[in-house]
Formats: structure tokens, C-alpha cells, sequence
């Protein structure tokens, strides 16, 4: 009984699934920064900047492309994510494209446990691309289905509200516990993934995969708070 209430109550709100999602997201990121070519799979600022200096720098064509795969990626998942959301059936539309997101990051980490990149750019353009798509998706869908203040990818606004609005910013504190964790869970998946991705790629992507299976849950089940 004690069991099927603990998971009762983290099923009934989409909020720690979220929390979950802010950790996954962290991963994701340091991993593909680190060891998948140096660009982002969900933080299409990064790669508009890094693009940017590139380019800006002088650098080759071929050095600046690098940037173009997760972003054309991540294009085409915010589009099928826009085009699920005109779908009926909130829940259904949830579970699907949860389970896609889902898919798209057990892909890539199956693929790097069968062939590690270890600097081949071919191999780990395709698994950042197939990671940018799932992250595309899933923002899309977090725009309706998300929760106010409780952030799962950049952090800037987050944080801006969270200081502007303390109390020596003279606010009201709102939703302040809501902001710290969802910055402390995506801080935490970055730490993470920075201490086992140097064991290999396949270590910090089959933790998120881990992590996402368990926020499917309150994700598809739970219900956005008041």
C-alpha cells in the first residue's frame, strides 16, 4: 500500500517528470559537447553562437556545417512536434511523442555501445542530429504541455526570475523553489555526464535513457498543477 501511494503521488503531477527531463537534458548536452563534436543537441543558442564565431573568425565552411546538423534536426522535431499537437487526445498525443523523445536518446545510446565515435565526426554528427531531433520534439510539446518556472533546457530566464524576483530584487519569492530545482536537477545532469562520459559515450546517454523512462511516467499520467 505504502508503494502504490509513493508511485500514485509521483504519477498524479507532470512536475517531477520535468525535474527528470531538466537532468536528461544536462546530460545530453555536455555529452554531445564533449565528446559528440562540440555542439549542443538541445541548446540551439550555443550552436547559433559557436556557428557564429566560426564564421566570423574566418573559419572553413566545413568547420561552421558542423552546427547545421543538430539545428536541421532539431527543425524538423519542433515541426512534427507542432504538427502533433493539433492531433485530439492530450494524453495520447503526450505518450507518443514522449515515447519518441525517449527512442531517439536509447537510439543513440545503443548505437554508441555498439560503435563508440572516439572523434569519428561522421558517426557522432548522426547520433548529435538524432539527439537534436528527439530535444526539438520535446521542446515543442513542453510549450504547451510544460509548467511555468520550472525550466528544462536554458536556464537564462530561469535564473533572471529567480534573482530579480528574491527578495533583495524587493519580490515576492514566486514559485521560487520550482526555479532552484529545475536549475540544481540540470546542473546535476551535466556534472554527471562530465564524470562518465570520459568512460565512453554510451555511459552518460544510457543514463539518460535510464532517467527518461522513469519522468515518462508522471509525464504522460500526471497533470500540470494550478
Amino acid at each position: 500500500m505504502l508503494e502504490a501511494g509513493v508511485i500514485g503521488r509521483f504519477t498524479r503531477d507532470v512536475r517531477p517528470g520535468l525535474y527528470l527531463v531538466a537532468a536528461v537534458c544536462g546530460i545530453i548536452d555536455v555529452t554531445c559537447i564533449k565528446a559528440l563534436g562540440g555542439v549542443f543537441a538541445e541548446m540551439m543558442t550555443g550552436n547559433l553562437l559557436l556557428m557564429a564565431m566560426d564564421v566570423g573568425s574566418g573559419g572553413t565552411f566545413d568547420r561552421a556545417s558542423r552546427y547545421l546538423w543538430p539545428l536541421a534536426a532539431f527543425a524538423i522535431g519542433a515541426i512534427l512536434g507542432g504538427r502533433l499537437l493539433l492531433l485530439p487526445g492530450e494524453r495520447e498525443v503526450r505518450r507518443f511523442a514522449f515515447l519518441v523523445v525517449w527512442s531517439t536518446i536509447a537510439l543513440a545510446a545503443a548505437i554508441c555501445g555498439a560503435y563508440e565515435p572516439n572523434g569519428n565526426e561522421t558517426l557522432g554528427h548522426a547520433i548529435t542530429a538524432l539527439l537534436a531531433l528527439g530535444m526539438g520534439l520535446q521542446t515543442a510539446i513542453l510549450r504547451r504541455h510544460g509548467v511555468q518556472d520550472l525550466a528544462t533546457n536554458v536556464m537564462t530566464l530561469t535564473l533572471t526570475a529567480l534573482l530579480s524576483e528574491s527578495r533583495l530584487g524587493q519580490g515576492s519569492h514566486p514559485n521560487r523553489i520550482r526555479r532552484a530545482l529545475s536549475i540544481l536537477c540540470f546542473f546535476s545532469g551535466g556534472v554527471v555526464a562530465a564524470a562518465l562520459v570520459h568512460r565512453g559515450t554510451v555511459y552518460p546517454l544510457g543514463l539518460a535513457a535510464i532517467v527518461y523512462s522513469v519522468a515518462m511516467l508522471p509525464l504522460v499520467l500526471g497533470e500540470k498543477p494550478d
